[in-house]
């Protein structure tokens, strides 16, 4: 295990990729934590490029990234070398990405989570945004995947990976029969000459992606028609994909301000009806849920949180919310709820600080406030009862702390946005909901 990059400690390694791994850093005296990309190519990539070839791209993707000033982007801050000559550059540290919390496995092939249409038009905006502006200055990023694209703690996206960017018209070249971009988000001019695509692949790759996320599938597994499958659309939907995933370019969407502008048109038809509950809507209070923390790899945990592959609840509960001016009583799963729960993110261990406040401060006259469980959580998702967990709770915290922990450096965390359970390093910022027992 590497414990030192340059002048900058690690924490751990975050993941490998063709070109590089990722760690996790801090910064000696202001420890400010930070992400770092080392070049460590596979040997692959060795044989195929060599060595020259692979400095000239990695410098090349630090030089392109250390010139951006937009918020939906990635920069460098910094570029040095190793003890061992390797080159590096350091990024903002930034917890989650698009692919993680859609649920995208290597398994692509198989379902994603359907994301609501709301948060959808958020992201979108922002991506169209973001390639509106590489667009302007030449840059074509040409691997444009729910793993590129990162997701900070205020919801605000961020594309990284430009390794494989086409910059004013000039990139690595390859072997013939290298592929650039990943192949399910890629479009067909792009697998036949990489070379000669321009912003309008980037915009194929961004209507894979929304279409994605509101289906759970890809665009080539069933048709563009979404007003058929689901009635929160209408045809103006069906129309968009239908032009924005053609396979010839000169059909698509012609620059990403274009595609902005249609897709900021769309409309979004309210449902009506309430899902399946586990609970029924009033009768006596019911036992609590489990309560205990737990320790659990992603693996076995379906059974400790009643959650299917996605990690969403197997079945809802219906609450039987009784809303006080401080606190949310939950008669049906036996709960009392901090009404407001924190202002702003913190680490984990500020979720325990703020915990041991609550109940040194006695608040609402009760000293047994403690972190939720995952299933305490996913009991109160404000998607299961339209327009009731809104009312019910003053402040929307969209992602919350859980008492349950994932190994050593991590633990589980609810996205109350999404509606399933994740898993994030213990650095990153949530939110923190308490929760007690009602008293008999």
């Amino acid at each position: 295990m590497i414990k030192q990059i340059g002048r900058y400690q690690i924490i751990r390694r975050l993941g490998k990729g063709g070109m590089g791994s990722v760690y996790k850093a801090i910064v000696p005296v202001i420890e400010k934590v930070v992400a770092i990309k080392l070049l460590d190519p596979s040997e692959l990539m060795e044989v195929l490029l060599g060595e020259e070839q692979l400095r000239e791209i990695f410098t090349f993707e630090a030089r392109t990234m250390a010139a951006f000033n937009q918020p939906f982007l990635v920069t460098a801050q910094d570029y040095d070398q190793d003890e061992q000559g390797r080159p590096f550059f350091v990024m903002e540290y930034i917890c989650n990405n698009l692919g993680d919390m859609i649920g995208e496995t290597f398994r692509i092939e198989q379902d994603s989570r359907v994301i609501g249409a709301a948060k959808v038009l958020h992201y979108g905006r922002q991506l169209l945004e973001a390639l509106d502006f590489l667009h302007h200055n030449s840059i074509i990023h040409r691997d444009i995947k729910p793993q590129n694209i990162l997701v900070t703690d205020a919801d605000t996206l961020k594309i990284c990976d430009f390794g494989m960017a086409l910059v004013e018209g000039v990139s690595f070249s390859g072997p013939a029969t290298m592929q650039i971009g990943s192949p399910c988000y890629t479009p067909p001019e792009q697998r036949k000459k990489p070379q000669s695509v321009d912003g309008r692949a980037d915009l194929y790759s961004v209507a894979v992606l929304l279409y994605r996320m509101l289906t759970g599938k890809l665009p080539g597994m069933q048709s563009f028609s979404l007003s058929q499958v689901n009635p929160l659309y209408d045809r103006t939907w069906d129309a968009f994909f239908v032009k924005a995933l053609q396979w010839n370019p000169e059909k698509r969407f012609q620059s990403a301000g274009e595609m902005l502008t249609e897709f900021e048109a769309l409309r979004v038809h309210q449902p009506d009806g309430i899902t399946g509950c586990r609970y029924p809507a009033s009768g006596p209070p019911r036992l609590p849920l489990r309560f205990e923390p737990v320790n659990v790899c992603s693996s076995r945990a379906n059974a400790f949180f009643a959650v299917n592959e996605l990690f969403r609840p197997v079945t809802p509960v219906c609450n039987q919310l009784e809303i006080l001016e401080e606190t949310v009583l939950d008669r049906a799963t036996g709960l009392i709820w901090q009404r407001q729960g924190t202002r702003y993110p913190v680490t984990f261990a500020g979720s325990h600080r703020y915990i041991e406040q609550l109940n040194r401060l006695n608040f609402n006259g009760c000293r047994q406030w403690r972190l939720p469980t995952v299933n305490e959580l996913l009991s109160i998702l404000p998607d299961i009862e339209p327009g009731h967990g809104a009312e019910a709770f003053a402040l929307t915290l969209h992602w919350v702390w859980s008492c349950d922990r994932h190994g050593h450096h991590e633990s589980w965390y609810v996205n109350m946005d999404m509606g399933f359970a994740g898993v994030q390093d213990v650095n990153c910022l949530n939110h923190v909901r308490a929760v007690s027992n009602i008293l008999p």
